[in-house]
């Protein structure tokens, strides 16, 4: 081989062997991201302090829990089912069921900073609804959770 070839062989064989590599390190680290997340239902959601203290800006009247049932419908249902239960039509897809969010003594366990956190965070399979909803949005949602429990 010449001098030149040589050069080019081993660089592409370099820039393939960076892409392999780098490939077969990108999925590992996204393996290891969501392995390490945790899942809904397993109490495995690591919600910081700081979330916990987070106070719900917006009162919980009658007006923002139906702001919220609706934006339950349209985001939620699907795998919590109408009425939270965690039977949507999704949920038997799912490896993980979806939390019942029903269940009186799971919600008032949490703050409404953690329950916004988690909505906003998510934690796979449930996605994250930060880029999705508003600030607002969300607080409405977790008025509507709250009501749902009762």
């Amino acid at each position: 081989m010449r001098s030149g070839n040589v050069t080019r062989y081993f660089g592409g064989m370099a820039v393939f062997g960076a892409l392999v590599f780098g490939g077969i390190g990108s999925l590992w680290a996204s393996w290891l991201v969501i392995e390490r997340a945790g899942h809904p239902g397993q109490g495995r959601w690591e919600v910081p302090e700081s979330a916990r203290k987070m106070k719900n800006p917006i009162r919980a009247t009658a007006a923002s829990i139906q702001k919220g049932r609706r934006l339950f419908a349209e985001h939620c249902a699907m795998c919590h089912g109408d009425e939270g239960k965690g039977d949507g039509p999704m949920a038997e897809a799912l490896e993980t069921k979806p939390t019942d969010l029903t269940d009186r003594a799971r919600i008032a366990s949490q703050s409404d900073g953690e329950l916004f956190w988690k909505i906003s965070k998510g934690n796979p399979p449930m996605p994250d609804f930060e880029g999705t909803l508003s600030k607002e949005e969300i607080w409405h949602l977790v008025n509507f959770l709250r009501a749902l429990a009762r």
